[in-house]
């Protein structure tokens, strides 16, 4: 969607764009109160309680007071992007954000509907049709009317996850009112999530937009979000496959199986950090030649920032941790590490951003970013009991490493083209296959979990993926 944006509308338009998607979402953090989250929480646990009526009558219950949040939360943006230095540029666009903020606001409540429901299946075929309507308005739309032309286009996406989201306004069939412990557990949930998300806000979105736009211009925003955008597709790949977790993980404690828990968290992280590790850490090294051939050599200057952030993003396994502990009910924890992180965060974009743009950004977030794991590692291992995986994950890293460091060669060495960066991608793989062999990175569990997932694949991949997971790991 970025290259869309950039190849039709420059950096300037990547800039705009970038800071308004980004109100809409610091004002859903500021307005939603963590109901979102808690109508996965205790979706999932009233469904391993086998209590589907009073689970549908709890999302109807949740429904109603986050779709009245979300309107209050349109005002809210209106407000604050008619104080923005953007408004008198493209005045024209307020109505369309405040629509746009609500849609998207439906788009997560039907979002964490699912998850809670454990509907992934119809999540995924939502989720699809929402990208091609995206995709397909943004292209339309910016080419016929720029800016607002594009905003237009993410409602495009957003319109059909919002649309199914209205199914939640049936009510459960239960005349019994909620009992009033749940309802306890459910706000004392939502408002330490809350506090959690917006202080976690400054570490893990894109709260240096705000710096950059307030010490900078446009185009610094642009030369950090499309830098950015590298790093957040690896996260999204590990929210994808880890979004499940918080469901399943307390859908097991509402079995009470904290043995499996344990064991599972383990495994998961290895797995999660098996996959996105190789991801960032050769995704960072081919950066010089992707991004002056996806986004014009105007965004060169984009380039030591998107490897700086794209590497980071290895700590995308982190995720697992985070599901445990919100299905843990520990979310107060989130909150306080994530008001120590923010401190951090304002005090960077104050005293870095505003010196040093869209490159103090890049590395702030880093440490920020880093801090904040290693805070949440220590109460897992700690507060929580659980072990974690650091042989392991220590052996991916460095297997990753060594992908990264070959990849990064072949680009140096070889002209700027596609085809440069194919041959690039298949040798960075080589070498971390050999990496990972040679390293023992795979254990027992985490190879028995990946050729259950094969056994999933068609016929014609997943005798290669088995033979190709056998050789990899060890075998139980």
């Amino acid at each position: 969607m970025q290259v869309l944006i950039a190849r039709m509308l420059g950096p300037e338009g990547v800039g705009r764009i970038a800071y308004m998607i980004w109100l809409i979402e610091i004002t859903n953090l500021l307005c939603c109160l963590g109901l979102p989250n808690s109508l996965t929480r205790y979706l999932a646990e009233l469904h391993g309680q086998h209590e589907s009526a009073r689970a549908a009558q709890f999302a109807h219950w949740v429904f109603l007071r986050f779709l009245l949040l979300s309107l209050i939360g349109a005002a809210v943006l209106g407000v604050l992007f008619f104080h923005s230095s953007q408004y008198a540029e493209i005045a024209t666009a307020l109505p369309l954000l405040m629509v746009l903020f609500v849609a998207r606001a439906l788009e997560a409540i039907n979002r964490a509907d699912l998850a809670g429901r454990q509907r992934f299946d119809l999540l995924g075929r939502i989720n699809l049709a929402a990208a091609v309507a995206l995709i397909v308005g943004v292209g339309v739309g910016a080419f016929f009317r720029g800016v607002p032309g594009a905003l237009g286009g993410y409602l495009a996406g957003a319109m059909i996850p919002a649309a199914y989201s209205l199914t939640l306004l049936r009510p459960g069939r239960t005349e019994q009112p909620l009992p009033v412990e749940l309802r306890r557990r459910v706000w004392k949930f939502s408002v330490h999530t809350w506090l959690a998300l917006v202080v976690s806000a400054f570490v893990w979105s894109r709260m240096e937009i705000f710096f950059l736009d307030r010490y900078w211009n446009a185009h610094e925003v642009a030369m950090f979000t499309v830098a950015l955008s590298f790093a957040l597709m690896v996260r999204q790949v590990a929210q994808l496959f880890s979004g499940a977790f918080m469901a399943h993980f307390a859908h097991l404690s509402g079995d009470g199986n904290h043995d499996v828990i344990q064991r599972q968290y383990a495994t998961a992280t290895r797995l999660m950090a098996f996959l996105v590790v190789p991801m960032a850490f050769g995704g960072a090294a081919i950066m010089p030649a992707l991004i002056p051939l996806l986004f014009g050599p105007e965004f060169a200057p984009a380039v030591p920032n998107a490897m700086v952030l794209t590497a980071g993003s290895a700590l995308a396994f982190s995720t697992i941790g985070s599901a445990l502990v919100y299905a843990k009910e520990r979310s107060g924890f989130i909150a306080l590490g994530g008001f120590l992180g923010a401190l951090l965060a304002v005090a960077a974009g104050v005293l870095v951003v505003s010196r040093f743009g869209a490159s103090g950004a890049a590395w702030s977030k880093l440490f920020v970013q880093c801090s904040m794991i290693a805070l949440g590692t220590w109460f897992i291992v700690r507060r929580l009991g659980f072990a974690f995986p650091f042989g392991s994950v220590g052996r991916t890293l460095l297997a990753g490493a060594c992908c990264g460091l070959a990849t990064w060669w072949l680009v140096a060495w070889m002209p700027e083209s596609w085809l440069t960066l194919g041959v690039a991608v298949a040798f960075g793989a080589m070498v971390y296959v050999i990496a990972v062999r040679f390293l023992r990175v795979l254990g027992p569990n985490e190879t028995h979990q990946l050729k259950r997932l094969g056994n999933r694949l068609p016929g014609r991949i997943h005798r290669p993926f088995a033979l190709t997971i056998h050789a990899l790991g060890s075998t139980p």
